[in-house]
């Protein structure tokens, strides 16, 4: 502990000891996300209000102290994780609905709120939240807005971005800043788009105005099996030339598909190699032609089987390989790399064949799945965390990965952010002027950089 006693014990007593927490038991519960790394904080801050985030940063800037801004820790860059010690300001009890205008179609929102109580408390008002990272059961909206995560639904209706309107947040001089439609002073300057995947580098997030839309009013779902990964990637970028825009567009290579029916027990032809799972939603007479046409399609290109549902229960089950890929991965190997790489729909077959290559090069498994509508591809690299050669391979594995998708004109990560996990790669993707444009943002708006070190820009 190097806190001042006097001061420590000061602080207590105005946040309120019970939002303080410095026991070894729970600073070890906030020094991780889903990455590999562990870092104990110093200390943990239970927030429960924009003033109390400003009461960390005075203290913090007192102490000398740098902050780490946490949602629920589900991030996969490590955006989360401590690096350097300091303080950890979970938002994890600004979980608040503080308003919802159903003919504005806005919700104002505390950071700490689930994104599914997001989506329900919509739902309610006969409106629509669309993005939905895989973790949105446990995911906070101020880690998605701090990330920018995607989801599912990005090929049809984009990423956080698109549905954030203005933030409040708290700056490196523990002042409270409003940006967007937020802002009363009507800036010239709309900050919005800086903080919206700033990782956490910028500012504190404490409130958000959501954009929400008009719910889709019928969806239809299908499921197909193909021949060939390239069949299947082919019918998908088939179906977007053909003016289907479907909500989700999935697809699962033969190594996870082998994964995900071992695991679940389902049975599926032999001689499938690739899975697409399309959905489509809008007015039910859209839907129905949607579903006619991407059927037509998959059977030009050789389905191998089709199912399909217009029922919400029968579309769960049709689900149920895809919600089942990550805990079926974990039963193959200890240790995974999952890299979310993006390119151009187009350049899909060529990633994942060259995924291929570096899987027989290396002598690892690499299975791949995603977001085949918008190019996002979940590049798995599997190894033995227990054996340094095999973990040096597999490490070499992923940067060839990012060497191959920015040679294909895409980008190292597509919905998971930098953190540290990709920061010294970086330099793949963006010149050094580019760079260093990031690091005089972040000297410009945090000059004594408190706020996550170690994230993003690379040493």
């Amino acid at each position: 502990m190097l806190f001042r006693p006097k001061s420590l014990k000061s602080f207590q007593r105005i946040l309120g000891q019970h939002k303080v927490l410095v026991s070894e038991e729970d600073l070890l519960s906030y020094s991780y996300d889903t990455t590999a790394e562990r870092v104990i904080p110093q200390m943990v801050v239970l927030v429960e209000s924009t003033e109390d985030v400003q009461a960390v940063v005075d203290f913090a800037l007192d102490e000398g102290l740098i902050i780490t801004p946490r949602g629920a820790g589900t991030g996969m860059s490590g955006g989360s994780v401590p690096l350097k010690r300091g303080i950890v300001i979970s938002t994890e009890r600004m979980a608040f609905i503080y308003q919802v205008d159903p003919e504005a179609r806005t919700m104002l929102v505390g950071s700490g709120i689930t994104t599914v109580a997001v989506q329900n408390e919509a739902a309610k008002h006969g409106l629509f939240y669309p993005p939905d990272p895989s973790s949105y059961k446990a995911s906070t909206i101020g880690g998605n807005v701090a990330e920018n995560a995607g989801g599912l639904r990005c090929v049809k209706y984009g990423t956080t971005k698109h549905y954030v309107l203005g933030l409040e947040f708290v700056n490196a001089h523990a002042e409270v800043l409003r940006t967007g439609a937020l802002d009363e002073g009507e800036s010239p300057f709309d900050l919005t788009p800086l903080l919206v995947g700033s990782e956490g580098t910028l500012g504190v997030i404490t409130t958000i105005l959501l954009r929400l839309i008009e719910a889709p009013a019928a969806r239809g779902t299908l499921r197909l099996l193909f021949p060939s990964l390239e069949e299947a990637a082919g019918a998908s970028a088939e179906i977007m030339a053909a003016g289907v825009v479907p909500s989700v567009a999935e697809i699962m290579d033969k190594a996870v598909l082998e994964a995900v029916t071992a695991f679940t027990g389902t049975r599926l032809p032999a001689e499938a190699q690739a899975l697409l799972l399309i959905e489509v939603d809008g007015p039910a007479e859209a839907v129905e032609a949607g579903m006619a046409q991407v059927e037509h399609i998959c059977r030009t290109r050789r389905a191998l089987e089709i199912q399909s549902t217009r029922n919400p229960v029968e579309a769960e089950q049709l689900w149920t390989l895809r919600r089942s890929v990550s805990p079926s991965l974990a039963r193959l190997a200890r240790g995974k790399l999952n890299e979310d790489v993006s390119v151009p729909r187009s350049q899909l077959p060529d990633l994942i064949a060259a995924a291929q290559r570096i899987s027989r090069r290396y002598g690892l498994l690499i299975p791949c799945f995603g977001h085949v509508g918008d190019g996002n591809i979940h590049v798995n690299v599997m190894f033995n965390p227990d054996d340094t050669l095999e973990r040096k391979r597999a490490l070499q594995a992923v940067e060839e990965i990012y060497k191959e998708t920015v040679a294909l004109g895409g980008s190292i990560s597509g919905e998971h952010g930098i953190g540290y996990v990709k920061r010294d790669y970086l330099r793949l993707q963006m010149s050094q002027s580019e760079i260093d444009t990031l690091r005089r943002i972040k000297q410009a708006f945090d000059p004594d950089g408190i706020f996550n070190p170690g994230k993003i820009i690379p040493d």
